[in-house]
């Protein structure tokens, strides 16, 4: 019977990881491969693709391409002002994939990030751990896109309010503007005269006859 070392523990749910450290060079990490991995890899996909990011169901890219993809987006579209370059595209190299896995981590802090990630935990694809990092991000991407969606809103109805007019509001305009020239004559004390004068009786309706007296005196 072959030799083992009782000392060691047997975890059949827990798998090493090869994974690159900033100098390039191949380290093992556990990586848990179990129902709550799989759960919160799912979840992950989800979210992502309720916020927008619909490459997240493309299945044949792979989970850390979604993953980081995912992150980058969310960073973006949070118009967050950052002093770093996360460009992401597909197919990054082994150095490409470290040094953006480790931008990504500088980043989460400046932005106010509650939750606490390594680098290796996003390269070695810790579900778990990354998922309320991308809530969180989701959430404040959602949260931006938002509040810049309601001043687009407000910016576009100031503009159609400068540049066009309703024909109903040009006419209570132009009503407004020749009863407070009528006013005002009757404010300055200039006399007024008498233009037309209406041989039926006046309607019973106040508004009405209101109307026709001021027509009578050449309001139009």
């Amino acid at each position: 019977m072959a030799n083992r070392d009782v000392f060691s523990k047997v975890l059949p749910n827990i798998k090493l990881s090869t994974v690159f450290n900033s100098e390039g060079k191949e380290i093992q990490v556990e990586r848990r491969e179990d129902a709550e991995q799989n759960a919160k890899q799912q979840e992950i996909y989800d979210i992502l693709v309720a916020a927008g990011y619909f490459r997240a169901r493309i299945k044949g890219l792979s989970a850390f391409d979604k993953i980081v993809g995912g992150m980058t987006w969310c960073i973006e579209a949070s118009d967050f002002d950052v002093d770093i370059d996360l460009l992401f595209h597909e197919n990054l190299s082994i150095g490409q994939k470290i040094a953006l896995t480790e931008k990504i981590v500088t980043v989460l802090p400046k932005m106010q990030c509650p939750c606490l990630i390594e680098p290796h935990q996003i390269q070695g694809l810790d579900f778990i751990k990354i998922f309320p990092v991308i809530q969180w991000l989701v959430k404040r991407s959602v949260e931006n896109r938002t509040e810049r969606a309601e001043k687009l809103k407000r910016f576009a109805a100031s503009q159609f309010q400068n540049n066009f007019q309703f024909e109903c509001d040009v006419k209570s305009r132009d009503m407004y503007a020749n009863s407070s020239q009528f006013i005002k004559q009757i404010v300055s004390g200039d006399s007024l005269k008498r233009q037309y004068k209406r041989k039926e009786a006046g309607p019973d309706d106040e508004k009405t006859r209101v109307r026709i007296t001021l027509l009578e005196y050449g309001n139009k």
